[in-house]
């Protein structure tokens, strides 16, 4: 085959086979469609050298220098390459299976559409490399440098990232199925429409990042951070995400289902339009978040942090909110029938046009919370602290206030037909125009 280059040294189309080169000086040579299979290049200086097309399979290149060549479309599969020296060098449509660059140097590589399946790239650093589209399938990585890296397009399926780095890296639309990113580091990386199902990222760090329409599908994200990440429009079902930090991130439009949410931070998160249907929330932190028009049919959150939460026309048929924090919360126009909130904190709460009908909101605490014209039939507020309450113009019909203290509430205009007062606290309450009220003896 004829080849293009420089007036340089020449080996090209050479058999150097199971030859021992080490320590040899071959700067800026070329050695193009030759065969090194087995060839041991051990502390051989290659740098700036023409190396495409050629044959290294087997081959040993520990503490080589390779810097600035160009690889490309060479073949070196379980070869080896501990503590090489690959800095600025090409290696695009390389055959790298199996190869070993233990502690190596990839660093600004342009390793574009190369071939790494089950590659060793354990402790390598790769900072600012080009992987775009390239295989990396069961890829050992284990406490890596890939930070500022390019893999959009990259499969890395069941590859090992363990205590890797990979902040501010590129990974749009990669592949990261079965893969375990245990302890990564991944703040302010782009993962746009990347694939995670089943895979592992307990405690990894994806602070700032952008996973906005990413699938995690069966992901561990146990203890993970996500402060102020982007998950808009992400689909996220069947996942662990057990004690996470979300605080502060964009859920915009995201779909969770059947997720767990136990123990996690979502405070000041924003959840407008997002669907959690049947997700677990028990004693989760949603603090001060922007969740108006969510749907959470179905939920448990039982015993969260909801103070000050926006829930303004959401959807919360039958949710768990037993024991819950929603002081302050606002729940106008929401949808709350047949949902749990015994022993809840709902005192300054807003459920203006809400529907309520057969909640339980036995024992709950509901002292100043507003109620006008939302729908109470069939309510159980047994024992519940209406105190000072606003339930003007509201439908309770039907419902259970035994035993309930009333004092100062406002039932002006409600509808109280076949209520139930028997031994509650009315001490000045407001029965004034009050439809089917009767007064208990």
């Amino acid at each position: 085959n004829e080849i293009d280059h420089p007036p340089v040294p020449s080996l090209d189309n050479c058999d150097l086979s199971e030859l021992d080169l080490s320590d040899l000086d071959f700067m800026s040579i070329s050695i193009q469609n030759a065969n090194l299979t087995k060839t041991i290049l051990n502390r051989a200086n290659l740098s700036n050298s023409y190396l495409m097309k050629s044959n290294f399979k087997n081959a040993n290149l520990n503490d080589t220098n390779l810097s600035e060549s160009d690889l490309s479309n060479s073949n070196l599969s379980l070869a080896t390459l501990e503590d090489a020296n690959l800095e600025g060098s090409t290696l695009n449509g390389s055959n790298l299976s199996e190869t070993i660059f233990e502690r190596a140097n990839l660093r600004k590589c342009k390793l574009i559409e190369t071939n790494l399946t089950k590659a060793n790239l354990n402790e390598v650093t790769c900072g600012l490399a080009d992987f775009s589209r390239s295989e990396l399938t069961d890829v050992k990585a284990i406490g890596s440098d890939f930070n500022r890296v390019k893999l959009s397009g990259a499969n890395l399926n069941n590859a090992d990232f363990t205590d890797s780095r990979l902040s501010m890296a590129v990974f749009f639309e990669t592949k990261f199925i079965g893969t375990n990113l245990n302890r990564a580091q991944i703040k302010g990386s782009k993962l746009v429409k990347a694939d995670f199902t089943d895979a592992c990222l307990t405690r990894a760090d994806l602070t700032g990042a952008d996973l906005s329409d990413a699938t995690l599908k069966g992901t561990n994200l146990l203890r993970a951070k996500l402060g102020g990440a982007l998950l808009r429009r992400t689909h996220i079902t069947n996942s662990n995400l057990k004690e996470v930090d979300l605080n502060i991130a964009d859920l915009t439009s995201a779909k969770l289902e059947k997720v767990e949410l136990d123990g996690a931070d979502l405070g000041r998160i924003k959840l407008k339009g997002a669907a959690l249907q049947g997700a677990q929330l028990t004693k989760a932190n949603i603090s001060k978040g922007k969740l108006a028009n969510i749907d959470l049919s179905g939920a448990d959150l039982s015993g969260g942090n909801m103070r000050g939460t926006d829930f303004t026309e959401a959807k919360l048929t039958e949710v768990d909110l037993s024991r819950a924090d929603l002081t302050e919360a606002i729940l106008e126009n929401s949808e709350l029938k047949n949902s749990f909130l015994t022993g809840a904190d709902i005192r300054n709460a807003n459920f203006k046009k809400a529907n309520l009908e057969g909640c339980d909101l036995s024992g709950a605490k509901i002292t100043k919370a507003v109620f006008q014209h939302a729908n109470l039939k069939n309510s159980n507020l047994q024992r519940a602290d209406l105190e000072h309450a606003d339930f003007s113009k509201a439908n309770l019909s039907q419902a259970n206030l035994t035993g309930a203290k009333l004092a100062d509430a406002n039932f002006s205009n409600t509808i109280l037909t076949g209520a139930d007062f028997s031994g509650a606290d009315t001490t000045d309450t407001n029965f004034s125009d009050a439809k089917g009220y009767k007064k208990q003896e």
